[in-house]
């Protein structure tokens, strides 16, 4: 069964210039590959050289490896200035802290917030400049379905996502009159290498299960395709969105 032309080609990024930060693993790489996957020219950035490198031995015709460290402002702007006109940004860098509030260090709270907001605005700001310019681009932040509801010992990591979902909302008013779309993927519990331990953990992976209609933790692949999804032809009229991808665990 083919698909009809109209369609296939709403995906096709033959000839676009991607760039995925946070793709040495989990839903970055996932994302990473499947953009190679449609045609695209990727740029991979994270602080972790050998996984990028690893990547891009798979196939060097794709990927292109760019180390960075998006806590530090200066590495930011040197990854920007790397990728230079890239047609889409996957902002998906990121770090989660797990701490009672109480027991919060004020050094931890600046370095989640460094990474999971002012690294990204930063970035996004940096990129998002050349693409008012050229009156096209889209970029999508990773956001957390914790914007949503609350979870214990993750304070600081669910008001970091919350402020990127308002983030992009702003983004999308002030770019979208220059051609510039900017969304949101929210993920729900999903099988990174941040989550895996879950699974030897029977009681724990049980009760996260039974709070999901869908029965089961999202795959790195489920975030990607809403990133593919976000970035083609087929959502060309959806800006200012955060999608929430969680198998429905927000719902109850």
């Amino acid at each position: 069964m083919h698909l009809p032309a109209v369609f296939s080609n709403m995906f096709d990024f033959s000839g676009r210039q991607v760039c995925v930060t946070g793709a040495a693993s989990g839903i970055g790489r996932a994302t990473a590959v499947l953009f190679a996957d449609l045609g695209a020219q990727v740029f991979v950035a994270d602080r972790d050289e050998q996984a990028l490198q690893e990547l891009v031995s798979e196939r060097p015709s794709s990927f292109r490896a760019v180390v960075y460290d998006q806590a530090h402002t200066s590495s930011i702007e040197e990854l920007a200035a790397a990728i230079g006109d890239v047609d889409v940004l996957i902002n998906n860098a990121g770090i989660l802290l797990y701490e009672p509030l109480l027991q919060l260090k004020f050094s931890d709270l600046a370095k989640v917030v460094s990474v999971n907001l002012t690294g990204a605005i930063t970035l996004s700001r940096l990129v998002g400049e050349r693409m008012v310019a050229r009156g096209q681009g889209t970029i999508i932040h990773t956001g957390s379905q914790l914007a949503y509801n609350g979870a214990e010992f993750r304070s600081v990591y669910a008001a970091t996502k919350a402020g990127i979902s308002q983030f992009v909302k702003t983004a999308a008013l002030e770019w979208g009159p220059h051609g510039i779309r900017v969304n949101c993927v929210a993920p729900g519990r999903t099988l990174t290498p941040i989550n895996q331990h879950l699974l030897q953990q029977p009681e724990q992976y049980s009760e996260a299960i039974k709070r999901i209609p869908l029965g089961r933790f999202g795959q790195p692949q489920d975030m990607a395709n809403a990133f593919a999804f976000l970035a083609s032809d087929a959502s060309a009229y959806v800006t200012g969105h955060t999608l929430v991808v969680d198998g429905g665990w927000i719902l109850p």
